[in-house]
C-alpha cells in the first residue's frame, strides 16, 4: 500500500469512524429520523428474508441504528487500517445506504430551504457512497481475481493448443515406428506362443503322472486301514462270542443247580407223603 492510497483511505475513512461511534454510543438522536425508514422496511425484510435471517433482526429501532453503527466503525477501521480494506469497505456502503435515506429524504420536505440542505446532504452520500465502491473495487495496481482466472485459462488453452500440434507430429513418426516393428512383434509372439504351449503340455503332463501317482499311495493306504479294521473287527468279534458263550454256560449251571435244589426237595416231599399214607393205612 502506498503513501497515497493510505492517506486517501484514512480520510474517507474517518467520517464513517466518527458516526458509528456516536451511533453506537448515544442512538436516541438518530431514532426520530431512522424511524420512517424502519417502519417502512422492517415488516417487508421479515416477510421475504428467510426464518434463519427475521429470527436475529431485532424490532428496537435503536438497536438498529447501533448495528448500522458498528458497521461504519468496523467498515470504517478496516478500510482505515488496509486489514480487510475491500470487505470493510463493502460495509461501508452497505451501512450508507439506509442512513442516507433516514438522515436526509430531500423528497419529503415541504420547505425550500429544508430540501435544498437535505438535497446537499444526500449527493454528499452519495459521493461517499461511490467512493467506497471504488475502495471495495481497488486492487493496489495488481489483476483482480477474474483477470488472473481468465488469463490463466487463456495461457492454459494456448498451450494446449501447442501441446496438442506437438503430439499430432510425434504421432505420425511413432505410427511409422510401430507399423515397421509390427511384424516383428508378431513373429516374436507367435514364436513365444508356441514354446509357452509346449511347457503348459509338459506341465500338464507332470501334473497328470503326479496325480495318478498320489492318487495309487491313497489306495494303498486306504486298503492296508482296511486290512487293519478287519482283523480289529474280527478279534472284536470273537470276543463277543467268548463272553456269550461263558455267559450262556454260567446261566446253564445256575439253571441246573437250582433244577437239582427243586429235583432234591419235589423227592423229599414225595418221601413224606409216602410216610403219611403208610401210617393211614396201618
Amino acid at each position: 500500500m502506498t503513501l497515497l492510497r493510505a492517506a486517501a483511505r484514512t480520510l474517507l475513512a474517518s467520517q464513517f469512524v466518527v458516526s458509528g461511534f456516536k451511533a453506537i454510543k448515544n442512538p436516541q438522536p438518530l431514532v426520530p429520523a431512522a424511524q420512517p425508514v424502519v417502519d417502512r422496511w422492517l415488516p417487508v425484510l421479515q416477510k421475504y428474508a428467510p426464518e434463519q435471517v427475521t429470527d436475529v433482526i431485532p424490532n428496537d429501532t435503536a438497536t438498529l441504528v447501533r448495528i448500522n453503527g458498528a458497521l461504519e466503525l468496523v467498515g470504517g477501521l478496516a478500510l482505515a487500517s488496509g486489514k480487510g480494506r475491500r470487505i470493510g469497505s463493502t460495509l461501508l456502503a452497505i451501512s450508507l445506504v439506509p442512513s442516507t435515506v433516514a438522515k436526509y429524504p430531500f423528497w419529503t420536505r415541504t420547505l425550500p430551504e429544508d430540501k435544498a440542505t437535505d438535497r446537499e446532504l444526500f449527493l454528499k452520500n452519495v459521493s461517499l457512497l461511490g467512493g467506497v465502491l471504488l475502495a471495495a473495487r481497488d486492487t493496489e495496481g495488481k489483476p483482480s481475481l477474474a483477470w488472473r482466472a481468465q488469463a490463466g485459462g487463456a495461457a492454459i488453452a494456448k498451450d494446449t493448443q501447442k501441446a496438442g500440434k506437438r503430439v499430432a507430429k510425434n504421432t505420425q513418426h511413432i505410427t511409422d515406428a510401430a507399423l515397421s516393428s509390427g511384424a516383428v512383434l508378431v513373429g516374436a509372439a507367435v514364436t513365444q506362443g508356441r514354446k509357452a504351449t509346449k511347457r503348459a503340455n509338459k506341465e500338464l503332463k507332470k501334473s497328470r503322472e503326479a496325480a495318478a501317482a498320489r492318487a495309487a499311495q491313497a489306495r494303498k493306504l486306504a486298503a492296508k486301514q482296511e486290512k487293519k479294521d478287519t482283523k480289529v473287527a474280527v478279534k472284536q468279534d470273537l470276543k463277543a462270542e467268548k463272553l456269550n458263550q461263558k455267559a450262556i454256560a454260567k446261566a446253564e449251571n445256575v439253571a441246573a443247580k437250582q433244577h437239582a435244589k427243586e429235583q432234591v426237595k419235589a423227592e423229599k416231599k414225595a418221601a413224606r407223603l409216602d410216610k403219611h399214607i403208610k401210617r393211614g393205612e396201618n
